[in-house]
């Protein structure tokens, strides 16, 4: 499994060389790490204001009001995921205030190495941002898609020296090129929130394989989501990616839910080395605090995308399902289990 883990990892630093290469003179690297930046703005929205409103560190947060934190990811802004899906759900319920956030100038495309670099100081402004104005951090929910997913771990970390602990951080398919590695202290990982539940949607391209929460749940292998379109083209590894987004936002309203079943890990689970069992757990945002471990599930092609506990349509076949080609899946096969 280390061997996999290297190998795509080496495929997410060749992209983020790339990037680099096409790098612009318009593409910056944050200087200072003081907050607040003008580059980084808040939104607060409300069943009453869905359209949001300016936030500021001289606000004040509601009290006993649940927060959830909508953070977009790597060339995205405060309309584009996850907001554009979860928002409108999420501001049903009138006890609830989201909060968003808008780092576009720090994050666009195709300066990807900065938006790394600036992500740890997006991250640290919003903790600041959550003390100031007195959130509630036992009742704070982090979702983060992306580079957004490490942006919340930061936050998480930077709120950890402060001596407070979020409640819950849900990541939809953390990046992976640059995030790469074993230090904690440069990605998001189980021990920035009291609990982490992840989404991994596109690992052989955007996202990160290896699990980072106490909860990780890989629809469709995690690799190839149904529907998306032709592997040849850039754009379906996007649907790929933002297909996190779109399940987890499913999952808020679905009367059936997504359940997956437990599997050690992803080369186990493509040689049918496990199977459903009584070890299921729902993902998304009804998951359980105490889900612990690895789970695989398989949506249906067409939303609603949700199964259920229906796993008669598991399809574990990847030929002619990634870009890295066939001759790499059989190579997957042959891996050890761990």
């Amino acid at each position: 499994m280390l061997n996999l883990i290297l190998i795509l990892g080496c495929i997410g630093l060749e992209l983020a060389s790339a990037n680099i290469l096409l790098t612009p003179t318009n593409c910056f690297a944050l200087k200072s790490d003081e907050c607040p930046n003008w580059n980084i703005t808040f939104w607060l929205h409300t069943h009453d204001n869905p359209e949001g409103a300016r936030f500021t560190e001289s606000d004040r947060f509601l009290p006993r009001r649940q927060l959830h934190v909508l953070i977009h990811g790597y060339a995205g802004s405060r309309t584009a995921s996850p907001n554009r899906q979860l928002l409108p759900l999420l501001i049903r319920n009138k006890k609830v205030d989201v909060l968003s956030l808008e780092y576009t100038n720090l994050a666009v495309d195709p300066c990807y190495s900065e938006a790394v670099h600036n992500s740890r100081i997006v991250g640290r402004c919003l903790a600041y941002l959550l003390v100031s104005a007195g959130a509630d951090l036992s009742n704070a929910h982090m979702i983060g898609f992306g580079i957004g997913a490490h942006v919340a771990g930061f936050a998480a970390k930077m709120l950890q020296k402060l001596n407070k602990r979020v409640n819950r951080i849900s990541a939809l398919d953390p990046a992976k090129p640059l995030y790469l590695t074993d230090d904690i202290q440069g990605r998001l990982d189980k021990s920035d929130a009291a609990f982490v539940d992840v989404i991994h949607s596109d690992v052989f391209f955007h996202g990160i394989l290896m699990p980072l929460g106490h909860v990780d749940f890989y629809p469709n292998s995690g690799i190839s989501q149904p529907g998306c379109g032709d592997i040849s083209q850039m754009t379906t590894y996007q649907c790929y990616h933002k297909r996190s987004a779109d399940y987890y936002a499913e999952s808020i309203t679905s009367p059936v839910g997504f359940y997956g079943f437990y599997c050690n890990n992803m080369i186990s689970y493509i040689k049918y080395q496990c199977h459903p069992s009584a070890n299921i757990e729902r993902f998304g945002y009804s998951a359980r605090p105490t889900a612990r471990g690895t789970y695989y599930l398989q949506t249906r092609n067409v939303a609603p995308y949700a199964n259920g506990k229906d796993f008669s349509n598991l399809d574990r076949n990847l030929t002619g399902k990634t870009f890295l080609g066939d001759a790499f899946v059989s190579m997957l096969l042959k891996q050890p289990n761990s």
